[in-house]
């Protein structure tokens, strides 16, 4: 049986009772559907309580990031989050062992079905939920009954990190209930993890030549004044570095072509509560290069899971015949793996970066899948896949023109 209420218009709460199994007579769990930003409020706990003990990590997904994109990022009244119950234990609380934000669309690659994707938006380097350690089948099998009883025939999840503890749940799920399945897309971006130090680790993973290269660059740099190289979390004046982190980011070719978070209310808003809540908690790392106290590049990292997601680096470009940026990446492979907080990093970085797929040598693999609520989707899953396929295609030589474009166009500007 199924029970929708409405809470001053902020949520909508589904009770689904399982079929009995041989371990309980009978299990049940309960769906709090979110619709905006101030009704996430009440759930902020359980949520980082929860992303505590989830085994794959996603900080756009744990409460105050998830709520500032609600806030900032997602159009009006488009953006939900399904919040999953497990069963009350013995103190009689409900725990929270999933969170899935997604859009519900009516239309999708020219059909008129409902289709759910979990959310992504402009800044998202990652979409797989959050769930509880454990709890990711019971979490997964929930959020799709739930999907299928409100009529959605398909769910879309972006951005999903290959082999996780979600990976290995919708796979047992899909199994087990035969669902359509397709992946539409997958890729790899650099990824750091050794035991080696950072010299020792560029040693085994840059050719020598280039290791040379990088040193004359420092060098060349250290000559013009007093050049050093720090990282912190934020530090005491922690306005003071967020409002020069935007100034570096926007005087670089991001504020060229107007797409510099300082050029972007919403994503600047975006950004600073984003930044502000992981340096409160303790979990924002900064590293930076400077020459005589002017930053010449610097990056935002925000830990998560026991490892750290690289979201945003900014260099002077004045500077750019030394690659700042390049420097910054080799220098802080140091600092992060005698962080004892950080077991590994993520670059967040597009596939095939030019820069950092050249100094970080790991990998870290990237899904999306498109998969039905019932066994009845197969046509529909083969039909997004085709298509899918199309509007990528089309998507990337439509950037490839555009790129060509400005590139013409500053050509022209600086002559």
């Amino acid at each position: 049986m199924s029970n929708v209420k409405h809470v001053d218009g902020h949520f909508v709460r589904l009770r689904l009772k399982a079929v009995p199994t041989a371990k309980a007579a009978r299990t049940e769990s309960d769906i709090t559907v979110v619709e905006s930003a101030d009704a996430l409020s009440p759930y902020l706990g359980a949520l980082e309580e929860m992303a505590r003990s989830a085994t794959d990590s996603n900080p756009l997904f744990e409460g105050a990031a998830l709520q500032a994109a609600m806030r900032h990022l997602a159009p009006a009244n488009a953006v939900h989050v399904a919040l999953v119950w497990g069963e009350a234990g013995i103190d009689e609380k409900r725990v929270l062992i999933g969170a899935f934000p997604y859009r519900a669309r009516r239309f999708y690659l020219g059909l008129p079905i409902a289709v759910w994707s979990i959310w992504t938006h402009i800044h998202s380097f990652l979409a797989t939920p959050l769930l509880r350690a454990g709890q990711e089948r019971a979490a997964v099998g929930a959020f799709f009954a739930h999907a299928a009883r409100c009529g959605a025939p398909l769910i879309r999840f972006p951005l999903f990190e290959t082999g996780g503890a979600f990976d290995t749940a919708l796979a047992a799920l899909i199994a087990e209930q035969n669902l359509p399945n397709v992946e539409t897309a997958r890729h790899e971006r650099a990824f750091l993890q050794s035991d080696l130090d950072g010299e020792a680790y560029l040693a085994a993973h840059m050719r020598k030549k280039k290791r040379k290269e990088y040193n004359r660059l420092w060098n060349r740099l250290a000559e013009l004044g007093e050049l050093e190289f720090s990282t912190h979390g934020g530090g005491a004046d922690f306005t003071g570095w967020l409002d020069e982190f935007l100034r570096l980011e926007r005087a670089g070719w991001k504020g060229k072509r107007g797409t510099a978070l300082a050029e972007r209310p919403e994503e600047r808003a975006f950004f600073e509560d984003f930044a502000g809540s992981w340096h409160t908690g303790g979990k924002l790392h900064c590293a930076e290069i400077r020459l005589d106290g002017r930053p010449v590049a610097m990056l935002a990292s925000f830990l998560s899971g026991g490892g750290a997601y690289s979201f945003k680096i900014a260099h002077d470009e004045a500077f750019a015949k030394y690659s700042p940026g390049a420097l910054l990446m080799m220098k802080v492979i140091g600092a992060f793996q005698n962080d004892p907080h950080v077991a590994w990093v993520d670059s967040c970085a597009i596939p095939n970066h030019p820069m950092i797929d050249h100094i970080w040598a790991e990998r870290r693999g990237i899904r999306e899948m498109n998969v039905a609520t019932s066994g009845r989707g197969a046509l529909l899953v083969a039909y997004t896949a085709r298509a899918s396929r199309l509007a990528d295609l089309v998507w990337a030589k439509a950037r490839a023109v555009y790129y060509r474009i400005r590139k013409e166009v500053e050509h022209e500007e600086a002559h």
